[in-house]
Parts: C-alpha cells; structure tokens; sequence
C-alpha cells in the first residue's frame, strides 16, 4: 500500500504557522515533517488518531478560550509536545523512525504544529495546519 499525506485545515499566526511532509511515512524508514513560519526556534509536533472528534468534542476546535483566538486544534492530540527542533530561521523539522511492522500499514496518523509566538495573543503560542499520514510500505 502506498504511503499518502493530505494537509487539512489552516495555521495561525502572521505569517501563519505552516506543516507539511518532508519524507514519506513508509514503514522500515524515517518519517519526516518540516515546520515553517516558526517565530522562535521552540517548535513541537502534537500526534493525534483522529481529525473529526477529540474525545466526544466535534473538530476543529477553537482556542481562543485559551488565549489563542483564530487558532484551531485540528486533530485530537493523543501525544503532546514532541519536540521539532529548528533546520535554520523560522524552520524547525520532527523525524520518526517507523518499525518495519507490517501491522502499521494503513494507519491514519494526524499531526499539528505549535510554536512559541511571544507577543502573537494572550497564550505566545500558534499552531499549524494539520497533516493526515497513511503509512504505508511505499
């Protein structure tokens, strides 16, 4: 089955916080997102299983509750906080070694951006758009 990515949604920020696929999710490799658009170099990656609820709440979500109006998490964020180290200004990148475990093709992987944005709203934080992966063995 061939691997696949699909941006949905849109970032926040000005410019807006961007994600998008640098490398394939194939099993047996290294799996890569680039982050751009990041303000500081303090930039991590949320992970999530689904991009339509986030528990029993309908996605997206807004988070201007939480001091980030114009934001949205756009996938439920099972993990939180993987850190994307910075590639250079305004850059940061997340690789993820994927087993080769036959088990995982197919799977749906949804990811968001965030970075730190002193001064952007009331929490310094924007997110991205979001990225669906399908794993696949090529």
């Amino acid at each position: 089955m061939p691997s696949a990515t699909a941006s949905f949604g849109a970032g926040c920020g000005s410019p807006a916080l961007s994600l998008a696929s640098s490398a394939a999710p194939i099993i047996g490799t290294t799996a890569q997102v680039a982050i751009a658009n990041t303000p500081t170099p303090f930039a991590f990656l949320a992970v999530g299983w689904s991009n339509t609820a986030a528990g029993p709440t309908p996605l997206p979500i807004s988070l201007a509750g939480i001091g980030m109006p114009g934001c949205f998490l756009l996938q439920s964020a099972e993990v939180l906080g993987l850190t994307a180290p910075a590639t250079g200004a305004g850059t940061a990148a997340y690789d993820w070694p994927l087993p080769n475990l036959g088990s995982l093709i197919g799977l749906h992987v949804y990811l968001q951006g965030w970075a730190l944005a002193p001064g952007e709203n009331a929490a310094e934080l924007i997110v991205s758009n979001g990225l669906e992966w399908v794993i696949g063995n090529f």
